[in-house]
């Protein structure tokens, strides 16, 4: 038997005894107040998760009305919303109010982490899942104990978690920001009946009214108004690297950064650019705190569901960030573009459609939220630095346009 099947049937196995152990979570009482209701609660989220993907791998969502998809998106988000927000263990505020200062802000961040698997089911990446629910059934365990564990117990949990695992999450989005063969946006965007505004649901990205009127907006132009704007696009990158004097042609690649509802252009574009001779290799905003960059969703994304809640845990790197982490990421990093080195050198880069007229937010800073040390500043500093010239090295001569 090939590896490959080795590896698929041993992760199969191990979601199923995480699976069945979250079960039991749900409703057994062996850890003490008021951690008890934190870990039930977060145990009937994991619950949830597994009936989505069971939902989506029968087929079952295939026949779902456009007010279903509506609800299952609702209810997906629902605890994060700002509605609902104050009394989440998502908001580090309440967590730290609820399970103390020693528990709450580091189980906040844990609570957060997981509902990333949301993206995981949707993307049928079962690895993701499987370590994800294995963090989460560790750090139950270590709540179960006669004494409790310290802060420190937890972080060195958390630690090795998302340092064991870089490679796994790390090289994933590297992988997907260059490699065309990572078609999971594309095949929407491409297969999709556009007039069915069910396939904003697809993604698994939160779908505000925003989202679907302007998919509805763009329904109602003509073709020619849509490769009119398609074009406008399409041409200012081919511009941009002219203007510059570099060589479109050797490239292969473009990624494509959008908003969702902007489908019906992007696909028009996305026919440009194979004129052009170049594949979309379009990937998600991230949603690991391993990938996520601090102050802004790069890549497709939905509408944020609630822009306190990024903003609260816009840091929550603090809780592991040291040198020796992110020299082992950029080694990751270093390795996979290295694998990939023609595919890198064939990536044209980012071609950006700016979205604009978003309401201004004014975020609150609450002193419960993880903030970077000024070490760690610096540190962020200097793997922006290396991360750009790794980038340099192995994507040349890049252009990007915005539209």
């Amino acid at each position: 038997m090939k590896q490959e099947n080795l590896n698929k049937m041993n992760l199969q196995e191990r979601y199923s005894l995480a699976s069945g152990r979250i079960h039991e979570i749900c409703s057994e009482g062996t850890v003490p107040a008021p951690f008890c209701d934190f870990f039930q609660k977060t145990a009937r989220f994991l619950v949830q998760m597994e009936d989505l993907k069971n939902c989506l791998e029968s087929g079952a969502a295939r026949d779902y009305t456009l007010r279903q998809w509506e609800q299952l998106n609702n209810a997906l988000y629902y605890d994060i919303l700002p509605e609902q927000y104050g009394m989440s263990y998502a908001n580090p505020a309440y967590a730290v109010e609820a399970l103390g200062e020693t528990h709450g802000r580091i189980l906040s961040f844990l609570y957060t982490e997981l509902r990333g698997l949301i993206v995981y089911v949707f993307e049928r990446r079962l690895e993701e899942i499987v370590v994800l629910l294995e963090l989460f059934i560790e750090i139950y365990n270590s709540f179960e104990q006669i004494e409790l564990p310290t802060y420190k117990d937890i972080q060195q949990i958390v630690y090795w978690f998302v340092s064991d695992y870089s490679e796994l999450f790390a090289a994933h989005r590297t992988r997907s920001a260059i490699d065309p063969g990572f078609d999971f946006a594309t095949r929407i965007i491409m297969d999709s009946d556009l007039s069915d505004l069910r396939y904003l649901y697809h993604y698994g990205e939160y779908v505000s009214e925003n989202e679907r009127r302007t998919a509805e907006y763009l329904n109602r132009l003509s073709e020619q108004e849509i490769e009119a704007m398609a074009s406008t696009f399409t041409e200012g990158y081919r511009i941009g690297f002219a203007v510059t004097g570099k060589d479109l042609s050797i490239k292969k690649t473009v990624n494509i950064h959008y908003h969702l509802g902007f489908e019906r252009m992007i696909r028009a574009a996305i026919k440009n650019f194979e004129k052009m001779g170049l594949k979309p290799v379009i990937y998600r905003a991230a949603v690991s705190t391993v990938n996520k960059s601090r102050n802004r969703r790069i890549g497709y994304t939905g509408a944020a569901a609630n822009l306190q809640y990024d903003y609260d845990h816009r840091a929550d790197n603090a809780i592991y960030l040291d040198k020796r982490f992110l020299e082992r990421k950029l080694g990751v990093l270093r390795n996979v573009y290295e694998e990939n080195r023609e595919l890198a050198r064939e990536h044209a880069g980012p071609a950006v459609l700016e979205v604009f007229g978003e309401t201004p937010f004014l975020p609150e800073a609450k002193p419960e939220a993880y903030q970077l040390s000024e070490k760690q500043q610096k540190l962020m500093t200097w793997m922006q630095n290396e991360l750009a010239q790794l980038s340099n090295q192995y994507i040349p001569e890049t252009g990007a346009a915005k539209g």
